[in-house]
């Protein structure tokens, strides 16, 4: 009898090993599954066509907006949609092999009530279901900016509420110099160093201790380094932040970066 037991609880011995590896891979499947939307379409982007009217570009649309339950991107490439779905600008992503550059439209269906942070974890699903995106971050020495008042002091205009804003000297667009205009009031300091971020793609921080709020009239050159026949008396970024009596310095800070492993060209269908 004795013998006969020990015989049974040797032949069970795989089905309980069976059984606890099926557990487990239930278990992971439902950790690694995570939040995803209800409904998602991929699609790559036709061909630009503004014909019958304005072509809208980017993101529209999910939690904390004006449409919380649908999320609309056009014309996104492979790195904007990871910028969004890992909240990092795409100035720090990293990839071993150059990120595919094809454009696509992506059109998905949120539940009700999801959160910010939630819908970021959709996202990051999508892009590991479709496009089968591994990544994970890690921290880098990056080259970064800070702000600060430059020696002599600021010449910033300060805000007065309700006051018009003075006219603008050429608001022909076709007569324009090619450039960026930045023509606004009531700007914080902190505003205008998230501006000068996105065009120098690199951090900026405001340490010039200034509060308020201010007006801003510039204006600068992005093509002086791409076009040598450009006139050298055309300001640059550093130019027009110079003549606010601000300057930038540099230094190296650790930031989070998000490394993409593996990504495919194209979407699976949808």
């Amino acid at each position: 009898m004795r013998k006969w037991t020990q015989n049974m609880q040797k032949c069970n011995e795989p089905m309980r090993t069976v059984l606890a590896l099926l557990a487990l891979s239930i278990c992971l499947l439902a950790q690694t599954a995570g939040p995803s939307f209800d409904g998602a379409s991929i699609k790559i982007s036709p061909p630009l066509d503004s014909s019958s009217g304005p072509v809208y570009f980017g993101e529209k649309g999910g939690p904390e907006t004006d449409d919380p339950g649908r999320y609309t991107c056009n014309f996104c490439s492979i790195g904007g949609l990871v910028s969004q779905a890992y909240d990092v600008p795409e100035y720090r992503l990293a990839s071993a092999n150059r990120l595919p550059r094809e454009q696509f439209h992506v059109i998905a269906t949120i539940p009700r009530g999801t959160t910010r942070e939630q819908f970021r974890l959709m996202l990051q699903n999508l892009l590991a279901e479709r496009f089968k995106l591994v990544a994970h971050r890690e921290p880098r020495e990056m080259q970064t900016f800070r702000l600060v008042v430059a020696p002599g002091g600021p010449t910033l205009k300060a805000h007065v509420e309700g006051e018009a804003p003075p006219p603008a000297a050429n608001t022909n667009p076709a007569n324009r110099v090619p450039g960026v205009y930045y023509r606004v009031q009531g700007k914080t300091i902190a505003e205008f160093a998230k501006l000068v971020e996105a065009q120098l793609q690199r951090r900026v921080t405001d340490a010039t201790g200034l509060a308020g709020k201010y007006d801003f009239d510039l204006w600068w050159s992005e093509d002086l380094d791409a076009d040598p026949s450009a006139p050298a008396d055309r300001p640059t970024i550093r130019s027009a932040i110079q003549s606010l009596g601000l300057k930038l310095e540099t230094l190296k800070t650790p930031l989070d970066v998000v490394v993409v492993d593996r990504v495919e060209k194209l979407p699976v269908e949808n």
